[in-house]
């Protein structure tokens, strides 16, 4: 029998970096970490891309802005900063490919889109239309953004923060249709603001399926709100899981152990405690598998005065909490934020043939399974070769809806002809999910000659890539509970998903710091005060 002062169950962003504030707390080989997975990094999944240019891909989390200080200030702490590159968003040369007609991004013209839109729609982008829902529902909208951000970025935090609280009031105080804004769907935003091919047009051409699902209005509108105006984007050129790698680097060197491929099953208060040390207060239940996924015979125990789950949703309902006094809030708190799917393919091809199209970086989008694709490494090495030989690129990335038809049929025809580059414990993409993505690359491009991939690569996200709050929930009340779901005992929650920012790297870091700050008694760091933490 293992005891521990912490048992941090998770090796995410989250469980990472909570392991490590632990750890060099002064308690190092009293915390353990322990991880259902083989690796380290959670959704945040990066692969090293064969060839010279040295590039990787990010299965998982993929870019920042920098309107994002806190989590800018865990790069620079970690020494990480030298590694931030730009990352390649859209373009004007790139293309829409909509309702089978293809049309460059910087020629927005009603005649180039096969959307009937309204005159004030015309020329505006999917993320300008989403702007024009957000100033309509709360009027000063964009006004109000401008001033909240211009605060942040010359340090004026009363500024700041009182734009974003007045932001927050008029949204409380809202109405959609006669009813409270805060009970609307983003969808539903949507379809009150703008013409319905207008709405089809942001679904088509944005990337992402926001004409469905159960996103809150006032979720969506907090996050545009969040984001700069000129949002700039960054990535790290080793990829995005190098993030958790050096927490968990920094967790090793204060002394914490790691158990890979440990899944707990179950959380109870433990009657005994640890021989003489007083610790011991709850009993974690673990079935081990090895490195291909098979489940090991027999169990591990652990006991540990305090339990930090940074687990989403769909495994915290799966635990077994026998024993402990979890209020009936939990299964709701649980339900108030939706898993949305999603699903990364990459293929590396012999040459950039997307160059012969005048393209070179960064987004196109299309209304095909595809729904996004990226030329080349969106985050190519400082002073690399932006064109390598072989070439890679993100040839598919559907998410919500859009991933179930990938997932029906073809997972069982065998691996990519050529040479696969998955991560160890990962598996190679199936040849017809290849040779679907090719031929659907073929028709968005009009290149019917286009020869196959050498190789690819994918990540499944079907089970929950990030997670969206859905309307009629108070992110500080969900987060106060989630803190300490179980009445006077020492079991936690952190992650984004009960955060005013759910999905994001920063929600993440605000989850875990304020766990931390309340039950475990740790002062912010000062990268995190610096930056404004409230």
């Amino acid at each position: 029998m293992q005891y521990l002062d912490v048992a941090v169950v998770g090796a995410g962003l989250a469980g990472c970096h909570v392991a490590a504030r632990l750890a060099e707390a002064g308690r190092g080989s009293r915390i353990g970490l322990f991880e259902n997975d083989h690796r380290i990094g959670g959704r945040m999944h990066s692969v090293r891309i064969p060839g010279p240019s040295g590039a990787w891909a990010d299965l998982g989390a993929m870019r920042l802005h920098t309107g994002l200080r806190r989590v800018l200030g865990l790069v620079d702490d970690l020494g990480l900063g030298p590694d931030l590159v730009p990352f390649e968003f859209g373009r004007p040369e790139n293309l829409f490919h909509l309702r089978g007609n293809r049309a460059r991004q910087g020629d927005l013209t009603g005649a180039t889109l096969p959307y009937r839109l309204r005159p004030d729609e015309r020329g505006l982008s999917p993320g300008e239309l989403a702007d024009r829902v957000a100033q309509t529902l709360v009027p000063g909208f964009a006004e109000s953004r401008r001033t909240h951000h211009e605060a942040r970025a010359r340090g004026d935090r009363p500024v700041a923060d009182h734009a974003l609280a007045a932001f927050r009031s008029r949204c409380r105080t809202g109405r959609l249709h006669g009813r409270p804004l805060e009970e609307a769907t983003w969808p539903d935003a949507l379809r009150a603001v703008l013409s319905g091919d207008a709405v089809a047009f942001v679904h088509d051409a944005g990337g992402y399926d926001v004409s469905t699902g159960g996103e809150g209005a006032t979720a969506q509108l907090d996050l545009l709100y969040r984001t700069p105006p000129d949002a700039e984007y960054v990535c790290l050129r080793r990829g995005m899981e190098s993030l958790p790698r050096a927490l968990h680097e920094r967790f090793t060197r204060a002394g914490g152990a790691t158990r890979l491929g440990h899944r707990l099953v179950r959380v109870e208060r433990g009657d005994t405690p640890g021989e003489g040390s007083g610790r011991g207060r709850h009993l974690l239940l673990f079935r081990r598998s090895d490195g291909r996924g098979r489940l090991l015979p027999g169990h591990v125990r652990v006991r540990a005065d305090a339990v930090v789950l940074a687990l989403p949703p769909g495994p915290l309902g799966a635990l077994d909490l026998t024993g402990l006094p979890v209020g009936a809030h939990l299964s709701a708190d649980l339900a108030a934020v939706e898993a949305v799917p999603a699903l990364k393919l990459f293929h590396l091809y012999r040459r950039p043939w997307w160059r012969d199209l005048g393209l070179s970086r960064g987004r196109s989008t299309t209304d095909t399974p595809l729904r996004q694709l990226w030329y080349g490494s969106a985050c190519r090495p400082p002073d690399g070769d932006p064109h390598p030989s072989p070439a890679p690129m993100l040839a598919a990335y559907p998410s919500g809806p859009s991933v179930g038809p990938w997932l029906r049929g073809g997972a069982d025809e065998g691996a990519a002809g050529g040479h696969a580059f998955p991560a160890a414990g990962d598996a190679p993409a199936p040849a017809a999910v290849v040779a679907r993505a090719h031929a659907l690359l073929r028709r968005v491009h009009g290149l019917p000659l286009l020869e196959p991939p050498l190789a690819a690569c994918w990540r499944d996200w079907s089970g929950g890539a990030w997670h969206t709050r859905r309307p009629g929930h108070d992110p500080r009340a969900l987060a106060r509970r989630m803190g300490q779901p179980a009445a006077r005992e020492r079991v936690h929650v952190v992650g984004d998903c009960w955060t005013h920012d759910p999905g994001s790297v920063e929600g993440t870091l605000d989850g875990a710091e304020a766990v931390l700050r309340e039950h475990f008694a740790l002062p912010a760091p000062e990268w995190y005060r610096d930056a404004g933490a409230r």
